[in-house]
């Protein structure tokens, strides 16, 4: 059975990422004679899953010299963990692209939502999952509510109700040092307070539907808890907290 760490490991497997055929005769690269192996299958929560490309092609893992690889990409599909290629530093980044704040002693924000790696001691907030987040109805995998401006950020949480919903958790159990969290808003303006288990402010953001996804790093070193803390909204407005790209480091 594959779990989310082990995804972590893959950037050995043999990945499909697009990679065009005239880079085969790219320094670093050697012609290997490996098979296609049908009779591992790969199990994601205990479930039998097929790997599949962009295209919806069944993607076999691959045995090399006794040790089977798979593909990366399209095991993070499987497991709502954004991979991405860039070409020109030749690096996979599994979890998104490694992406920092400049944001200060004012609100702590930087637009852009840029996405952020999974390590082991950076873990975003969708591998994580329960551990962190516990559950809640307003986490949602839905395709039809995890797009915000063009992207899909396959796993969010997601509030349309800030009038009978007006915070959520974040259990960091004094492990972690940092909180980095990406927050959008649909349809007008919120005010979020993140507060610690004590109800102490640690940072306060503004939203805007106009601004788009906003980066916030929050210190949260000793902390048992974390809470986002919706202080004002709109009416008809809609909290948006990408998962995927929001992320603890540990202490």
């Amino acid at each position: 059975m594959m779990n989310k760490k082990g995804t972590a490991l893959l950037v050995t497997a043999a990945l499909t990422l697009g990679i065009s055929t005239g880079a085969v005769a790219a320094t670093g690269l050697q012609p290997i004679k490996a098979y296609l192996n049908s009779t591992i299958a790969l199990k994601v929560g205990g479930s039998t899953v097929q790997a599949k490309d962009a295209s919806g092609k069944v993607m076999l893992p691959i045995t090399y010299n006794g040790t089977t690889y798979l593909p990366v990409r399209a095991v993070g599909d499987l497991m709502d963990i954004p991979v991405t290629y860039d070409s020109a530093s030749s690096s996979v980044s599994i979890g998104g692209s490694t992406g920092t704040s400049t944001g200060g002693s004012g609100s702590g924000t930087t637009p852009g939502g840029s996405d952020s790696t999974s390590s082991a001691n950076q873990q975003t907030l969708s591998v994580l999952g329960t551990t962190v987040l516990g559950t809640s109805i307003l986490h949602t995998k839905d395709p039809a509510d995890t797009v915000y401006n063009g992207k899909d950020y396959k796993d969010v949480y997601l509030n349309k109700e800030p009038q009978s919903y007006t915070d959520f958790q974040i259990m960091t159990d004094n492990k972690y040092s940092k909180l980095h969290l990406e927050l959008g808003v649909l349809n007008g303006n919120q005010q979020i307070d993140i507060k610690d288990l004590d109800g102490i402010s640690l940072k306060k953001v503004s939203l805007s539907s106009t601004q788009g996804i906003q980066s916030v790093d929050v210190d949260v070193s000793g902390t048992k808890a974390i809470f986002v803390q919706i202080t004002d909204y709109d009416k008809g407005s809609v909290l948006f907290v990408p998962l995927t790209t929001s992320y603890l480091v540990r202490s």
